[in-house]
């Protein structure tokens, strides 16, 4: 399995892969429909603005995953940060550390780029995803509370 940088032949498999960021249960002020709307909109966005890198995982020419990463500011110290924007792996790679490698990239990536930190929103509804961070050491630091009014 390798890493390697985003090609413009990876474009229709992140697009489909798009669907994954909507595969949990929202909160009742989400729209299912405008969510993963909204997650095809991100996708296309980042493969046409290439304001930030992607790198994809493969396995002979077989497509497995990718994870795009962008240079952000901390918003209380304006100190560097590496944002992981998104994380995906396709169906057949999941259960293989496709994801643990790409992650392992984005390690790689924050410190090429004298970042202080690596940094990731995921909906706490995505147990799995947070397990799986959880395991490779990241902590939650801001917690967002939402309620509709009465």
């Amino acid at each position: 399995m390798t890493i390697r940088p985003y090609q413009e032949k990876d474009n229709d498999k992140i697009i489909k892969l798009a669907d994954r960021f909507s595969a949990i249960p929202f909160m009742t002020h989400r729209n299912q429909e405008d969510m993963e709307q909204k997650q095809l909109e991100l996708a296309k966005k980042a493969i046409s603005s290439r304001s930030s890198d992607i790198f994809v995982a493969e396995e002979n020419d077989n497509f497995l995953g990718y994870i795009e990463l962008t240079e952000v500011s901390d918003y209380f110290t304006t100190d560097s940060v590496a944002y992981i924007s998104a994380i995906a792996v396709t169906h057949a790679g999941e259960g293989k550390g496709i994801g643990k490698q790409l992650m392992e990239k984005a390690d790689q990536w924050c410190l090429a780029k004298g970042c202080k930190y690596l940094a990731l929103d995921v909906f706490t509804a995505n147990e799995q995803a947070i397990n799986f961070y959880n395991h490779l050491g990241y902590q939650a630091e801001i917690v967002k509370m939402v309620k509709s009014p009465k």
